[in-house]
């Protein structure tokens, strides 16, 4: 039994046409990677959107290599990455851009209603709560200059220690106290 490598004609365009439909289907899913951007603005500009192309163009490569195992036994044509691309950018110049505008509108006008409803509802408790914040953290650091006041003026109260000796015959640092050679006991004039 031999492998055929060649095909017709007709089974090349076949496999063209198909190429097609597989980069319109390659269209769609970019379109959810858009569409991530689109709810996300901030993910847009970040790492996050490097991780998206990145893992679109493995599924892209995976389902390449899926279609031509399936539909081509194995065999990879120039064509058939020309057909992807085609049908991909097909996709994306026309109802692409008609998804992607229609889903700007939509979360533009969700947006706006959400930043309603937070104006309403959450802004006035985010305002107090930040509010009593303020409060709070002035009582404590009229506390903590208070505390810092009657520290420095207990440190000017009491003298240092190190330097005092209240024991003329003792050595500073040691607990033993000379005495003086002759003694003060006993000597009574």
């Amino acid at each position: 039994m031999q492998i055929e490598t060649f095909f017709s004609v007709s089974q090349q365009t076949a496999f063209f046409l198909l190429s097609v439909v597989l980069g319109a289907a390659m269209g769609v899913v970019y379109d959810i990677f858009r569409v991530f951007r689109i709810l996300f603005p901030p993910a847009a500009k970040s790492k996050h959107a490097a991780f998206q192309d990145v893992l679109f163009w493995l599924i892209y490569g995976f389902c390449m290599f899926c279609y031509s195992t399936a539909v081509c036994s194995g065999s990879l044509r120039f064509f058939m990455f020309f057909g992807s691309l085609a049908g991909f950018a097909l996709y994306i110049v026309t109802v692409g851009n008609l998804i992607v505008g229609t889903l700007r509108r939509i979360a533009e006008t969700v947006r706006r209603i959400l930043q309603k409803v937070y104006s309403v509802l959450f802004e006035p408790i985010v305002k107090t709560l930040k509010n009593l914040c303020q409060k709070v953290r002035r009582f404590f650091v009229r506390i903590y200059k208070k505390s810092r006041k009657t520290e420095r003026s207990a440190k000017k109260l009491l003298p240092k220690t190190i330097g005092l000796v209240y024991n003329k015959y003792a050595k500073l640092g040691s607990s033993v106290i000379r005495r003086k050679v002759g003694g003060d006991r006993g000597e009574r004039g």
